[in-house]
């Protein structure tokens, strides 16, 4: 991620910010396809509920075809302090249960989560998603996500990304 003005890296916003407060809601699956690396950056604002054992859950499925059977992956992620303050945790391995977000606790954070398009492609998936799951019912969860792809090949047009438009 070196380009300025996203010439060579291809930025998709996969959820637009919204409350996505008792609703699991899933990005659409990207096309890892023609990346070297992927990257969602997963943006939360306010985060609250009526008791303090509620969750948000952040998990990452693969699958071989678009439509296909998913599957929860381990993945890598980061997550950075509140906003204004330009910290960020250590790399962490998540398993296949995914990350675990608390009401008020993690308000204003962002998890930036890496996956190997490569290391995918060995297990025979091309498509990842981000599942984020309320456990059990959040009152407000404001999220925003973006596929962030660093391009196997290098060009100013992207090749599509989005699942749909790269058969």
């Amino acid at each position: 991620m070196a380009n300025p003005f996203v010439a060579y890296d291809n930025i998709v916003p996969v959820i637009v910010p919204q409350d996505i407060a008792s609703t699991a809601t899933s990005s659409p699956y990207v096309d890892l396809r023609n990346a070297n690396k992927a990257w969602f950056l997963v943006c939360f604002g306010l985060i609250t509920s009526a008791t303090t054992t509620d969750r948000e859950v952040v998990t990452v499925e693969a699958a071989t075809a678009e439509g296909g059977t998913e599957a929860a992956i381990a993945f890598r992620y980061r997550q950075a302090g509140a906003v204004g303050a330009n910290t960020w945790g250590a790399v962490t391995t998540a398993d296949t249960t995914g990350v675990s977000l608390a009401p008020a606790t993690d308000d204003n954070v962002t998890l930036l989560i890496e996956i190997d398009p490569d290391e995918l492609a060995a297990n025979d998936y091309r498509y990842a998603r981000v599942v984020l799951t309320d456990t059990p019912d959040m009152t407000a969860c404001l999220v925003a996500v973006y596929a962030i792809l660093e391009a196997r090949y290098k060009q100013t047009t992207h090749i599509s990304a989005t699942a749909s438009a790269s058969a």
